[in-house]
């Protein structure tokens, strides 16, 4: 699905256009002009229809980082999309910087509580304690202490509950 996005004129005495890539905003930028025939220079850019709206909230997108979106975000798949919204939106990671940063995060997708069963499974945390004594490990305790501690991080991003976890 192809995104449409609109550039709304800080001038008020101009209209606005719709797009659909970079080099659509660039023709249209270059030869836009308000109703007294000057040049249209600044503008808001919108986000109108498709995909990774949340992505694109979460970065700022403005007409001084409109090619860096074109580059680098427009396309990215949900998985990478969360992983950006999180460094944009919980780590303050400037723009620039996310996608060199992207294999910084890992993401689970569930509660803190489910992220701490998996995590028990999977490093046997509890293997060396005998088996009658491990129904007593308080999971839920886990799970709040490493959100406390800064761990892990539960986060609710395009109505969807992930934890993300700097690696």
């Amino acid at each position: 699905m192809t995104n449409i996005y609109h550039a709304t004129p800080y001038d008020i005495s101009a209209e606005g256009f719709y797009f659909k890539s970079l080099e659509e905003y660039l023709d249209k930028a270059a030869s836009h002009r308000n109703e007294y025939g000057d040049p249209v220079e600044e503008y808001e850019i919108q986000f109108i229809d498709g995909e990774n709206h949340a992505l694109f909230a979460a970065i700022g997108v403005n007409q001084a980082n409109l090619k860096l979106w074109f580059d680098h975000f427009e396309d990215l798949d949900d998985d990478d999309a969360v992983k950006a919204i999180y460094l944009a939106e919980h780590q303050g990671t400037p723009p620039n910087e996310i996608i060199d940063r992207l294999e910084e995060v890992y993401l689970f997708e569930g509660t803190p509580v489910e992220y701490a069963e998996s995590y028990i499974e999977d490093t046997g945390l509890l293997n060396g304690m005998p088996e009658n004594l491990r129904y007593y490990f308080d999971t839920e305790a886990f799970a709040r202490d490493m959100v406390l501690g800064g761990d892990i991080t539960e986060i609710e991003i395009m109505g969807r509950s992930w934890i993300a976890q700097p690696l």
